[in-house]
């Protein structure tokens, strides 16, 4: 039903990538997966060689899915590797083991030509030596693309009591910038491309579905908790199941009843609960579209495009921002030439605050 929905708002009905991510979506049969891509195709103009990414986890995973999972047409799988360190991997709530994780990795690299893997740095007692030994380990597999983040604390979540009341203490800044320029260093010295600030590639390999994102594009979102941007509002669907499915499927109909109504056509099928709330919705206003679009543009290698910025809001934005531009380039966080700006090394690792600069009041 959703999909329908969706389908009826693409301009063309064409996309340019599919992910499947978020929570654990490697519990699923890979006949499931593949009966979604399907339906996606078949609702959607899709490039042959488009990229379609899902995210794995290397406790859920195994040979037999890897392989099931590339016929059912994946072509990018995304692992959450996050540490080589079981002592990290323990703190972190992960089930998977070092050893695990080394094996998954080397069975991914065999099966797939495109894959990602991503590390997380800055953990509570890691130490830049451990640090590098998960750089080290990661490099040993050459993936073709690796992302790395920094450990965030967010709120009502067992990690935030315990950093509120003191139990969990994050390493210090400087030990944090001290991981991220090791990374930048052994990467790029092994051939990556930094071309965002959390991604590194080989070239071609570049997450073409994550670069939507840096490049303010529209994007679909499909199921419970999914996220999406039609390009002037935000909007997420909620993560109950049971909502959701009563939401679409009110009569409470077997998947069998609910597909053989959908080959009819049946307008039992295209009821829905409108009672339901089945989604939030945040249009944003033109401050706000111009400041995601300039963080969002910042991350990126080749940073912001005074022309484009023009462009999509004809307005410019070296008046719009002078103030800041002037801040962030006297403190050496950005780099303004050829008509556009981007982050410093140093930005780069403190990019957060950059952005802030960006929020208009």
């Amino acid at each position: 039903m959703e999909l329908e929905e969706l389908s009826k708002k693409v301009k063309n009905n064409l996309i340019q990538t599919i992910y499947i991510g978020g929570g654990t979506p490697s519990l699923v049969d890979p006949i499931l997966i593949n009966e979604l891509i399907k339906k996606i195709k078949s609702k959607f103009k899709l490039p042959p060689a488009a990229e379609i990414t899902m995210e794995v986890n290397p406790a859920s995973i195994n040979e037999e899915k890897i392989i099931r999972l590339k016929r059912a047409g994946i072509n990018r799988l995304s692992v959450g590797i996050q540490s080589f360190n079981d002592d990290h991997l323990s703190f972190l709530g992960r089930k998977s083991n070092s050893i695990n994780s080394k094996k998954t990795l080397a069975l991914i690299d065999y099966y797939f030509d495109n894959y990602s893997a991503d590390l997380i740095f800055a953990l509570p007692d890691q130490t830049l030596k451990e640090f590098e030994n998960d750089l080290k380990t990661m490099l040993e597999f050459s993936p073709p693309h690796i992302s790395l983040y920094n450990l965030e604390i967010h709120e009502n979540t067992p990690f935030y009591q315990k950093y509120n009341s003191g139990e969990l203490k994050l390493p210090a800044e400087e030990l944090d910038a001290d991981m991220y320029e090791l990374a930048l260093k052994n990467l790029t010295a092994a051939g990556y491309q930094h071309y965002e600030i959390s991604n590194f590639s080989q070239p071609g390999y570049r997450a073409h579905h994550n670069y939507i994102y840096w490049l303010y594009q529209p994007y679909l979102a499909l199921g419970p908790g999914a996220s999406g941007f039609d390009g002037d509002c935000r909007y997420q669907n909620l993560k109950d199941l049971e909502q959701y499915i009563k939401y679409y499927n009110p009569k409470g109909l077997s998947f069998k009843e609910f597909n053989e109504l959908q080959q009819k056509n049946s307008i039992i099928y295209l009821e829905k609960d409108k009672n339901n709330k089945i989604r939030e919705i945040d249009c944003l206003s033109k401050k706000e579209k111009m400041a995601e679009y300039s963080f969002l543009a910042l991350r990126t290698e080749k940073g912001l495009f005074y022309h484009k910025f023009y462009k999509k809001f004809d307005q410019k934005f070296r008046s719009i921002y002078k103030d800041e531009i002037k801040e962030l380039k006297e403190n050496k966080l950005i780099i303004e030439e050829n008509e556009r700006i981007h982050l410093t090394n140093r930005g780069k690792e403190v990019a957060n605050e950059v952005f802030l600069k960006f929020l208009l009041e």
